[in-house]
């Protein structure tokens, strides 16, 4: 919408501004050429050159900072608590948290941006506090919520400011003009800082960088990119970034779930890559055999068990059309664990327990194991259950097998005897009451 009305303005432009915007626009990309000035910056020579021209021509029609904006006051603010009621605060809270995600996310951007421009490496807690705090003075004194901004963040480094002092020096700069140099900023045209600001963000978007990038990165990467530029241009900056960082997320929990493997390993001879890796793990420490015990069956969760990653866990879980004697699950590779996963896990242990099935746990982090014994899945799954390395849960379903020989066959089958035990006393009570039907 904004690029057809500029379109359509095309045949209306103004010629005294058209002609300082084109004039600055030169200056700002080829004034340091100019003899004796290579060492002031392109945008400051433009800037004040088009002010110059301004203050002494006064062309008719030409946008200035005090015929758009107004007088700029020539006094500092002074301190002034703000007044504060519970209604406010309620009023204002969620506008506040989306102003404090906002801005935390662009001045994390600024600060990308200048370290990709300067060869430099931020720290983003200590941008964010800072932040937090000049936020948090700024309204005393009339002022309203501030970000690092990347425009004038680029043009400082693009004109050789790139250590703390830039900032300081900016602000130093900004308070000589509003008590010293009001009169004269007054007449700074907008279609020189229209100009300069074209400059900035030209730099800025290192095309050449991001050719190369589209044609590298992965295609939802891609996608993400494009997204967020087109709502940038057509919509929005707020709009687009909020969208944008959503899209990242989705898109990370989704690798994330996409990364999680879940391997089965049946009793019997270890074979296949995940049997000889298992196997030769199992020897290292100090399991003498190449076979697991009869009935054993061994799932081996690698990554981030997640409500993203449950589905693959309960897919691989199904894919078992008998149920063994005992279930291993090793939980060596998973870094973390989440509430969802817990509860699933809960679910698994319980469906298992009623089956006549063995579950045993090993080899977890400190971490999982203290989120299992406080969600007491230790605990449900009853004594000697679980065990800190894989060669002790086997042993221990070894030792079951040879203390009860019976196995998972012969207790399905005792399940089957007692059952159509069970129907046939049924349907001879029924018979014995005159239930001729039965």
């Amino acid at each position: 919408v904004k690029a057809w009305v500029l379109l359509q303005s095309l045949p209306a432009l103004h010629p005294a501004t058209t002609i300082i915007a084109l004039g600055s626009l030169a200056l700002a990309l080829w004034g340091p050429r100019i003899p004796g000035m290579a060492k002031v910056p392109g945008p400051l020579l433009a800037m004040i050159a088009a002010t110059i021209a301004v203050a002494v021509w006064k062309p008719a029609g030409v946008a200035t900072i005090a015929s758009t904006f107004g007088e700029i006051p020539r006094a500092l603010p002074t301190l002034k608590m703000p007044a504060l009621s519970f209604n406010l605060l309620v009023t204002l809270l969620p506008s506040a948290f989306t102003i404090a995600m906002l801005g935390a996310i662009e001045s994390l951007l600024s600060a990308v941006v200048a370290d990709g421009m300067a060869g430099t490496r931020h720290d983003s807690n200590q941008e964010l506090v800072g932040q937090g705090i000049a936020n948090l003075a700024a309204p005393l004194f009339g002022g309203f919520a501030a970000t690092g901004a990347i425009a004038r963040t680029a043009t400082s480094i693009r004109n050789g400011g790139s250590s703390p002092l830039a900032g300081v020096t900016h602000s130093i700069t900004l308070v000589l003009v509003i008590v010293l140099l009001a009169p004269l900023a007054r007449n700074v045209p907008l279609a020189a800082l229209a100009a300069i600001l074209f400059v900035v963000s030209y730099n800025m978007s290192e095309l050449p960088h991001v050719l190369r990038m589209l044609r590298r990165a992965p295609r939802a990467d891609v996608a993400i990119l494009a997204i967020t530029f087109l709502l940038t241009v057509f919509v929005d900056l707020v709009v687009a970034v909020n969208i944008g960082v959503i899209l990242a997320m989705l898109q990370f929990m989704r690798r994330m779930a996409a990364s999680v493997e879940v391997q089965r390993i049946e009793g019997g001879e270890l074979g296949g890559e995940a049997g000889h890796e298992l196997g030769a793990e199992l020897q290292r420490q100090g399991w003498k055999d190449r076979t697991l015990p009869p009935g054993v069956l061994v799932y081996a969760i690698d990554g981030p068990f997640f409500f993203g990653a449950v589905e693959t866990f309960e897919s691989a879980l199904a894919k078992s059309h008998t149920d063994p004697g005992a279930l291993v699950l090793r939980l060596k590779r998973v870094p973390f664990v989440d509430m969802t996963a817990l509860l699933t896990l809960e679910e698994v242990i319980e469906s298992l327990h009623k089956r006549n099935v063995r579950v045993i746990l090993c080899e977890a982090n400190p971490r999982v194991k203290g989120k299992l014994d406080k969600a007491g899945l230790t605990g449900l799954l009853g004594p000697g259950n679980y065990a800190d390395t894989l060669v002790l849960a086997l042993s221990s379903c070894r030792t079951a097998a040879h203390s009860a020989p019976e196995g998972g066959a012969d207790r399905r089958g005792k399940r089957r005897h007692r059952a159509a035990k069970s129907q046939f006393l049924e349907t001879s009570r029924k018979y014995l009451l005159g239930d001729k039907e039965q």
